[in-house]
């Protein structure tokens, strides 16, 4: 290898731990079983709240059974089936420990920080503030990126509006949380997050570049 390529591997290195430390520093440095789970479709799985609903009617069998002096064979089988909730839940949690660094990866490799993910992650937040460096593109074109992701997100708030900052775009996410559901809900919520950064915001960058991303 020449100097002049093992220079570039050597800055390629260090650019590449800049952007990971800089995206570790920018999430809780330990993520809480509601953060975990809003990483991935299985995290509803360890919810209590769900796991509860399933395995009460399956306590109440089980007491029943006890009380009717049911066959021994019948008792047990309730009874596992009734542990068999909380059995995924405990290992859902313990497959998700490692979902922290995931999305440290992920957030080192955009091309412009995005800052309080942990509002994602914690199951909040209804917009997005997308600053521009000096060019930023109109309404018009943004809406038109961020339709090719979802219909329910759109600019609420402009540069043109009355109250709007110079180069600042508020985007609706627009994820209407589930009281049933809750999990679910934050998961489609990270989800609309992560397509919207890397369909729309991702590519008009490159024209139009982008000098953060707020979470609101």
């Amino acid at each position: 290898m020449s100097e002049d390529s093992a220079s570039n591997v050597g800055r390629d290195s260090a650019s590449a731990g800049r952007s990971i430390e800089r995206a570790s520093q920018s999430v809780a440095s330990r993520f809480t079983r509601i953060m975990n789970a809003t990483l991935s479709p299985w995290g509803a799985l360890t919810d209590p709240a769900i796991v509860g609903v399933v395995t009460a009617p399956l306590i109440i069998a089980l007491v029943i059974t006890a009380r009717v002096e049911a066959p021994p064979t019948v008792f047990r089988a309730i009874a596992a089936l009734a542990a068999l909730p909380v059995a995924i839940a405990l290992v859902a949690t313990i497959a998700l420990r490692g979902k922290r660094a995931e999305l440290v990866a992920w957030l080192a490799r955009q091309p412009f920080p995005i800052e309080n993910m942990n509002a994602v992650l914690n199951g909040i937040g209804e917009s997005l503030e997308v600053v521009f460096d000096d060019a930023s593109p109109t309404s018009q074109e943004l809406n038109r990126a961020i339709d090719g992701v979802s219909a329910e997100s759109f600019v609420t708030r402009s540069p043109a509006d009355e109250k709007g900052e110079p180069g600042v775009f508020e985007i609706r996410i627009g994820v209407v949380d589930s009281t049933r559901n809750p999990s679910a809900s934050n998961h489609r919520r990270f989800v609309r997050v992560r397509d919207l950064v890397e369909r729309a915001f991702g590519p008009m960058a490159v024209k139009y570049p982008i000098r953060e991303i707020r979470i609101k």
